[in-house]
């Protein structure tokens, strides 16, 4: 980290600007709820066939040892496309369907978790929910250039009576994109701004640690203004966006951006939702310097990077005209190399029967995308 950012004071207070690690004065630790997830039983008799009455039943093909997965046995990787080689059919072994009734072979007895495969092809489901979100992202994006793809923590209003959603769901649902009287406000209160400062702070000095075996987290303090122009016809037309380093005046982006579309995320047992966008961000040219700027907004922005990902913790002051001021809070992550995305995005094709990979090359899309959803999911759940 550069030595300019450890020397800067960054307290909170509370809540002008953000703390940075190294002014870091508590330490909450994330905590680490998981959601349960509720799993429709089947009836046995679609999946088991059961031998004849006047049958006797055949003896046991394989040993309930079979159940035992040896710890030196390869297991397939989560999120896995293709299951391993199966004779696998719509029917147990008779033995299997008969309870074992009349085979000398004894029950299972204390099956350790560790040696639980992690299902009956020996291989991890796909998550539909994760699935779902990479679908929509790649059908989205797809052909287009200059993608920026990124999640946001917030509230989903109804809004016909401006208050959050209340839905018939017991656990976090992908909405339609058509759902109707929806709008998303992507603002906290300070006090859950704060602890997001504060515990993002101590996984930076966590992993600061020579000892710490997994990927470092490392942060940037930026304070920024953008201002926004409508630009003339003669010039294209459109809204630009002109980013300036707010010491120094210069100029850190120039684009015009475009929002393609939004996936709402309800989440009825947490405190917050959270929302998936797609945009085009497109470089443009500065706008003429006769031309007044129809919007001002000053942003204090401190950015953890972690492997593939950026979490921006943003406080946000929009001034319409000086006399009107709005204080806002953010957090929003995104990829940190959105060409890359794009270019697994490419390698992983769909057809008419399904998506279709090229070894682990073709999943890193939807690995990315896992390890996203995750990393929103962690925000939400500790949204205080």
């Amino acid at each position: 980290m550069a030595s300019a950012s450890r020397n800067q004071a960054h307290d909170i207070g509370y809540y002008e600007q953000h703390s940075d690690p190294e002014h870091n004065q508590s330490n909450p630790a994330y905590g680490d709820e998981d959601e349960e997830d509720e799993e429709e039983e089947e009836d046995e008799d679609d999946f088991v066939q059961r031998p004849r009455p006047d049958t006797p039943p055949p003896p046991p093909t394989h040993s309930s040892n079979a159940l035992k997965r040896k710890a030196t046995e390869p297991q397939q990787q989560y999120g896995s496309r293709q299951p391993p080689q199966t004779s696998f059919s719509s029917s147990l072994p008779s033995s299997s369907a008969n309870g074992g009734q009349g085979s000398s072979e004894p029950a299972a007895k204390k099956l350790r978790p560790d040696a639980l495969e992690p299902s009956i092809l020996a291989a991890e489901p796909l998550d539909e929910f994760v699935l779902e979100i990479a679908d929509w992202v790649h059908r989205v994006a797809q052909g287009k250039t200059n993608i920026e793809v990124e999640a946001k923590v917030g509230t989903l209003i109804d809004t016909r009576s401006n208050e959050r959603v209340n839905l018939p769901v017991l656990n976090e649902t992908i909405l339609a994109p058509e759902y109707p009287d929806i709008r998303f406000s992507s603002d906290m209160t300070v006090g859950q701004h704060a602890m997001y400062n504060k515990s993002l702070n101590s996984l930076v000095e966590r992993t600061g640690d020579p000892n710490y075996p997994n990927a470092r987290i490392r942060y940037e303090h930026f304070r920024l203004v953008d201002t926004f122009y409508n630009m003339p016809a003669a010039s294209g037309g459109g809204k630009v966006r002109v980013t300036r380093d707010e010491k120094t005046g210069q100029v850190k982006e120039c684009v015009q951006k475009v929002r393609i579309a939004d996936l709402n995320v309800y989440s009825p047992k947490r405190k917050m939702d959270w929302r998936v966008s797609v945009s085009v961000e497109t470089p443009a040219k500065l706008p003429p310097d006769s031309l007044p700027p129809t919007n001002t907004r000053r942003k204090d922005r401190v950015s953890y990077s972690h492997q593939a990902f950026k979490i921006d913790l943003t406080q946000v002051t929009t001034s319409p005209d000086p006399a009107h001021a709005q204080l806002s809070h953010e957090l929003e992550i995104e990829f940190a190399d959105p060409n890359e995305l794009m270019r697994c995005a490419r390698v992983r094709t769909r057809g008419s029967s399904g998506a279709t990979w090229s070894g682990k090359e073709g999943e890193a899309f939807d690995e990315l995308i896992r390890v996203f959803v995750n990393n929103i999911r962690i925000m939400v759940r500790n949204a205080g």
